[in-house]
């Protein structure tokens, strides 16, 4: 097995200070378990979800060669799964063609050649990795939909790392299908965390711009999800303590501490990813934020963060806080 270094999944306690009721998280199961969609705001039941084994991805296709190349210049900020998004290419191609050994080491001002040839133009350069393996068979739960006032739908879901390794690249595709099980509309999603750790999770989420009319049915796929492998040591331990999640108005504010657990390492920036959840354990709601740090974050150092987020349906019954720390580029 395959040991998961640098990274730490905290799960936090919600306090409910209505009822002064300190509510402790329910662990996702060690199997696959995909729910039923919940109730759409206020009260439209949305259709059921089911699930999909994993299969090997087809191959991105991409524009014909152009005689001048594409160079993108990293600004502050940049991810290379951003850039491959930006460009509509794949990210194991364009980390492969840049010769980029390690996609956390980015610099600002490092210039990045696009990869814009197709298939053939691909196979007569050097360097370039072969196509996306079969993803690794991790589990969904909780998967929800939510209609919104404008027209457009949400689908909110959990990825659960049920694998014996530490999963990054982790994405997935809802497909929503009407009533004689025609292809109504698909998206794709990437889990929010770069790293999920084993056992640990990380929510998704989908906007569909406008909801397919008579859509009766939906279905998950694994499309993709790999070994964290050497990624994995560019985190750090962060663990998370005096938690709190409370009603502020319309909106569900956390807050809490952050705290380095490495005896070593500095975190050079953390960030903080709540999920929150209704009773029967379906995803309501989701916020990511980078906390903000003079300086980072030094081996027992601590840190705090409040997030304050929209959530579907009524007044969340759970959530969880996953906190990462990357260590400082140099």
């Amino acid at each position: 097995m395959e040991k998961a270094t640098g990274i730490f999944l905290s799960t936090a306690l919600l306090l409910l200070t209505a009822c002064s009721n300190v509510i402790t998280p329910t662990q996702p199961p060690a199997t696959t378990l995909l729910s039923g969609a919940s109730p759409a705001s206020p009260a439209t039941i949305l259709p059921p979800v089911t699930m999909s084994p994993p299969f090997t991805p087809v191959t991105t296709a991409t524009p014909t060669v152009t005689p001048t190349p594409i160079v993108h210049v990293i600004q502050s900020g940049d991810t290379l799964l951003g850039i491959a998004l930006d460009y509509g290419v794949d990210v194991d191609r364009l980390q492969s063609f840049n010769n980029i050994a390690n996609p956390q080491s980015l610099q600002v001002g490092q210039e990045l050649i696009i990869p814009t040839g197709g298939d053939d133009a691909a196979a007569d350069m050097p360097g370039l990795l072969l196509p996306t393996p079969t993803p690794l068979p991790f589990g969904v739960r909780g998967v929800a939909f939510y209609e919104t006032p404008v027209g457009s739908l949400w689908c909110l879901g959990e990825i659960v790392n049920t694998t014996d390794v530490a999963l990054a690249n982790v994405q997935v595709r809802v497909t929503l299908f009407d009533a004689n099980g025609e292809q109504a509309a698909e998206a794709d999603a990437f889990a929010a965390a770069d790293i999920i750790p084993l056992g640990g999770r990380s929510p998704f989420s989908i906007l569909f711009t406008s909801s397919p009319a008579g859509w009766t049915n939906s279905q998950v796929t694994i499309i993709r999800g790999e070994a964290a492998g050497t990624l994995a040591d560019s985190y750090v331990p962060v663990g998370v303590v005096e938690v709190a999640g409370q009603l502020s108005g319309p909106q569900f504010q956390v807050s809490g501490i952050v705290r380095n657990e490495s005896a070593e390492q500095s975190a050079g920036s953390v960030t903080v990813i709540v999920t929150t959840y209704d009773d029967q354990g379906l995803v309501t709601g989701t916020r990511q934020a980078q906390i903000e740090l003079e300086e980072p974050l030094a081996p027992g150092a601590r840190a705090p963060f409040t997030l304050l987020f929209s959530f579907h349906g009524d007044e969340p019954a759970d959530f969880n806080v996953v906190a990462l720390g990357r260590i400082p580029s140099e």
